[in-house]
């Protein structure tokens, strides 16, 4: 096609300029990258110091040193945004990553110092203190602050003095944030229920969520330091009110005929049914539930059980040849691999796959329901499932004599052996009445033992453990009962167990 001279430099001109607008483009970009590359090597250092003030707490512990760090910071990244000296920038960052080691050290001696506060304030946190007491959290927060900021001046007196006055303010918080954050709800769900009528389908579940409201409320008002108690009962409450909707829904279904009891109950196995086929049971719903329930409880318990001891049989024979393979190496170099030395090295071996052979069966010797029997590096723990106590109690009831007559008949499989008797809780109580009783409970074992067997005192140690080593979740009544427990750990004498 022809064009004509005024078309063709009319094209030129076009062109030109879409190269230009192209140039304008490129260049913001390549100083936008070239500007991100300047900040991050001129930042590194600090950013490295500032996601270690983190970490420390700076921030609520040391304030001051924060805030000077903050300043400076900020500051330089404004300047290179403005493109300001280097050297400005260079000076403001250094001045910013000394005051944030400043701030680490300091933040070091508060933890100690406000270690108090500081815990009250964290519990405070977790009942989300910030948005149910929004006013005592602002004026607690705000006297920690104020300790804090005293105790990097140096006046620790005031540090303290503002710090017990945060504490109190702290656990107020608390307090009304556990009434409004674990209640309010709650309540507004049983008002609910009593509006739509739930309790002509559910009187029940409504009956035991108010029940447990009620308890929930009795504990926090009759100690307001052990939230745990009262936690749990307020989340239990919530749980069986919404229980009783679930269930309500299910009889409206059968009293409009949009299902019928068949269908009900037939849905209900089919999660028993999915689960019993994963541990590989037949399940059985001609006699209820009860029989495949069991089934799955036992085959899940016994695959937990050989994973726990498959785990320690691996790290037991890693340590054993890692051990072993350093002993043999000396030998070499020192012996030349001969003689007395490396027979007692064998004659440990042996030892120890008699430990092995005893332990095997011990594994069979207990029932479920009575002990678990677990290796933990060279030692055997039997966890007696089987014994109980009243609550608050440390006395051994008779019931429980022949699972502990199964354990004097455990422990005489490894004679010399070491004897330890742990205690353990639930989360449930002070930390100082769970340490007396776990060790209470620990020591009644131990003079059990004593009396019915031929044992030097020295040999037996009872330890009381309180809540601090749990096994299993503290927020369910099942789990709460398998961390109330007595440990027997029986730490073998390779030398006293013969062939």
């Amino acid at each position: 096609m022809l064009t004509s001279p005024f078309d063709r430099t009319h094209r030129g001109l076009l062109y030109t300029a879409l190269a230009l607008l192209a140039t304008l483009v490129v260049l913001p970009l390549t100083s936008a990258a070239q500007t991100q590359g300047l900040r991050t090597e001129l930042f590194l250092e600090a950013d490295q110091a500032r996601a270690a003030a983190t970490a420390s707490r700076v921030e609520i512990l040391a304030p001051t040193s924060h805030a000077k760090a903050e300043r400076l910071y900020r500051r330089a990244e404004d300047n290179l945004a403005r493109g300001r000296g280097i050297d400005d920038i260079r000076k403001d960052l250094r001045e910013a990553v000394a005051h944030l080691r400043e701030g680490i050290e300091a933040a070091k001696i508060a933890e100690v110092t406000l270690a108090a506060p500081l815990e009250a304030r964290s519990d405070a946190l977790k009942a989300e203190a910030p948005q149910y007491a929004g006013a005592l959290w602002s004026d607690a927060d705000k006297k920690f602050a104020d300790a804090a900021e005293a105790l990097e001046d140096g006046d620790v007196k005031k540090a303290q003095r503002r710090g017990d006055e945060a504490r109190v303010l702290f656990r107020e918080a608390e307090l009304d944030a556990i009434k409004t954050n674990f209640f309010e709800e709650t309540r507004a769900l049983l008002a609910k229920a009593e509006k739509e009528k739930i309790k002509k389908y559910a009187p029940e579940t409504l009956a035991r969520s108010e029940s447990l409201l009620k308890q929930a409320e009795s504990a926090l008002n009759r100690d307001r330091y052990d939230t745990d108690l009262p936690r749990t009962l307020a989340r239990e409450a919530k749980h069986e009110a919404r229980h009783a909707f679930h269930i309500a829904k299910l009889a409206r279904d059968v009293d409009k005929k949009d299902t019928t009891v068949e269908q009900l109950l037939l849905a209900s196995e089919t999660p028993l049914t999915l689960i019993a086929g994963t541990v590989n049971v037949v399940p059985h719903f001609d006699a209820g539930y009860e029989m495949t329930t069991v089934a799955i409880a036992d085959s899940i318990d016994a695959l937990l059980s050989r994973s726990y001891a498959l785990e320690q049989d691996v790290l037991e024979r890693n340590r054993r040849i890692a051990d072993l393979g350093t002993q043999l190496d000396e030998l070499e170099g020192r012996l030349g691999g001969a003689s007395a030395e490396r027979l007692a090295m064998e004659e440990r071996i042996a030892a120890e796959e008699r430990v092995r052979e005893r332990f095997d069966r011990l594994e069979k010797h207990f029932a479920r329901e009575e002990a678990q029997v677990l290796r933990h590096g060279g030692d055997i723990i039997i966890r007696l499932a089987g014994l109980q106590f009243d609550v608050g109690k440390a006395v051994i009831e008779p019931q429980y004599f022949a699972v502990l007559t199964k354990v004097q008949e455990a422990i005489r499989l490894f004679p010399g052996s070491a004897i330890r008797i742990e205690g353990h809780t639930d989360s449930y109580g002070t930390d100082e009445l769970n340490l007396t009783l776990s060790m209470a409970r620990a020591d009644a074992v131990r003079q059990y033992m004593l009396a019915n067997m031929q044992l030097d005192p020295g040999q037996v140690e009872a330890v009381g453990l309180g809540e601090t080593h749990p096994i299993a979740n503290n927020e369910t009544k099942e789990g709460r009962a398998r961390n109330r427990r007595i440990d027997v750990v029986i730490t073998p004498d390779l030398a006293s167990i013969a062939p």
